[in-house]
C-alpha cells in the first residue's frame, strides 16, 4: 500500500470515524492485524482528542515498509511528548491504559517531536 493520509475532525466521534476509515484501507493485513490496527488507532485518536489542542484536525499516516505497516497519529499540539504512566498512577476505574495497550499489541512504537506524533508498527 502506498502511503495514505487520512484526516478526521477533532470531536467525540473522531475515534469511530478513524476506525472506519482505517478498516477500509487494510484488507491486506488480514482480520487479526486489522483488528489490532483499528484498536490502536482508536486509542491514539482518543488521546489526540482528549489531550490535544481544541482546534485542528487529526491526521493518520499509513505507510508500508520492510514487511511492516506503520501508523502515525498526528495532532497540532506542541505540548510535552506523551509518556506511558506507571501502573500505580493509573486511575482505578477506566482510562489511562492507551499507550500500554499500544506497547502490548504493536510490534514497535514511539513518539516524535514537533506536533504530537505517536506511531506504531504491525509486522505483516
Amino acid at each position: 500500500m502506498p502511503g495514505s493520509v487520512l484526516t478526521v475532525e477533532r470531536s467525540v466521534d473522531a475515534p469511530r470515524k478513524a476506525r472506519a476509515r482505517v478498516r477500509e484501507l487494510l484488507g491486506r493485513l488480514g482480520p487479526e492485524r486489522t483488528d489490532d490496527a483499528t484498536l490502536l488507532i482508536s486509542e491514539l485518536v482518543t488521546n489526540a482528542v482528549k489531550y490535544g489542542p481544541e482546534q485542528g484536525e487529526i491526521r493518520i499516516i499509513i505507510d508500508e515498509h520492510e514487511g511492516a505497516t506503520r501508523f502515525t497519529v498526528c495532532d497540532t499540539g506542541a505540548g510535552p511528548l506523551p509518556v506511558m504512566r506507571p501502573l500505580e498512577r493509573l486511575p482505578h476505574q477506566g482510562g489511562g491504559h492507551g499507550l500500554r495497550l499500544v506497547e502490548m499489541v504493536s510490534d514497535r512504537w514511539g513518539v516524535e517531536r514537533g506536533s504530537t506524533r505517536v506511531w506504531f508498527e504491525l509486522d505483516q
